[in-house]
C-alpha cells in the first residue's frame, strides 16, 4: 500500500498544472459524451446515463473501502453528505429513469455546487492519490451526467424550479445541522469555512457567510438557467421515452 495511488500525503494546489489538466480532461469528456449522446437513441441514451451512474456510485463506494483499509476513514469529514457525493453515491436510483421532478433539483444543485468545487477544489490529496480521483470523478462526473440528461432526455427545467431548488437545500440544510452537531462536524460548511482557498472567504465570518450564500445561491441558480433559457428555442416540450413516473 506505499504507492503513490494509495498515498493520501501528496498535497494538491489550486491552479496547478495538474488542476488545469484534469479541467482540460474533464472538458474533452464532456463533449465527447454530448457528441455520442447526440448519436444514440433515447433506449441508448438511457443504459449509458445507468452505467455513467453506478459509475459515480462504485466510485464513492470504492473510496470509501480503501479509506478504510488505510485507517484513514474519519466520519466528520467522509460520510458522503455533501450533495456531490450524496448524489453520486445515490446515482443509480436519481438517474436510472429520468424523472423531472427530481431532475429540475438536481439540475441547479450540481451546476452550481459543483463547479465552485471544480474551479475552487476543497481537495487535500494531490495527483495520482486515489483521493484526487475519486474528488474529480464524482464531480467531473455528476456535470456529465447531468449535461447528458438535459440534451438526451430533453428535461428542461423552468423558471419555478429556481425555487423548488432553493427549498429543497434549505430543508437538506436544516437537517445537516443536527448531523453536525451530534458529530462535531463541518458537512456543507455550516460550521465554519474549509481550510483550502474557495469563494467563501470573501463573503465574511461565519455564520454570515451563510446568508450571503442564500442570496448567492439564487444568483447561481439564474446563470445555470440561461442555457435552459436558450435552449427552450431549440428544443420542444416532452422527451422521447416516457418520463411521467
Amino acid at each position: 500500500m506505499d504507492h503513490l495511488f494509495f498515498s493520501f500525503d501528496i498535497p494538491f494546489a489550486s491552479f496547478s498544472s495538474s488542476h488545469w489538466w484534469t479541467l482540460v480532461v474533464f472538458t474533452g469528456i464532456l463533449a465527447l459524451t454530448i457528441k455520442i449522446g447526440g448519436r444514440l437513441g433515447a433506449e441508448q441514451n438511457l443504459w449509458l446515463g445507468r452505467l455513467l451512474a453506478l459509475f459515480l456510485s462504485v466510485t464513492v463506494v470504492i473510496f470509501s473501502w480503501i479509506h478504510s483499509y488505510n485507517g484513514l476513514f474519519n466520519y466528520k469529514v467522509d460520510l458522503p453528505l455533501s450533495i456531490c457525493n450524496l448524489f453520486a453515491l445515490l446515482a443509480p436510483l436519481l438517474f436510472w429513469q429520468p424523472n423531472f421532478k427530481r431532475f429540475e433539483v438536481i439540475y441547479f444543485l450540481v451546476l452550481c455546487g459543483t463547479f465552485q468545487a471544480m474551479l475552487t477544489p476543497d481537495l487535500y490529496a494531490g495527483f495520482p492519490s486515489y483521493g484526487f480521483f475519486k474528488y474529480w470523478i464524482v464531480h467531473g462526473g455528476l456535470v456529465i451526467l447531468v449535461i447528458h440528461h438535459l440534451l438526451a432526455f430533453r428535461l428542461i427545467p423552468q423558471a419555478k424550479s429556481m425555487l423548488r431548488t432553493f427549498v429543497w437545500l434549505n430543508i437538506y440544510l436544516l437537517l445537516l445541522i443536527p448531523v453536525n452537531l451530534g458529530l462535531d462536524a463541518n458537512y456543507f460548511y455550516l460550521m465554519e469555512k474549509p481550510l483550502n482557498p474557495s469563494l467563501l472567504d470573501y463573503l465574511g465570518p461565519w455564520p454570515f457567510y451563510i446568508l450571503v450564500c442564500e442570496i448567492l445561491a439564487m444568483g447561481f441558480f439564474a446563470i445555470a438557467y440561461v442555457p435552459i433559457y436558450i435552449s427552450k428555442k431549440y428544443f420542444s416540450a416532452g422527451a422521447t421515452i416516457d418520463l411521467s413516473d
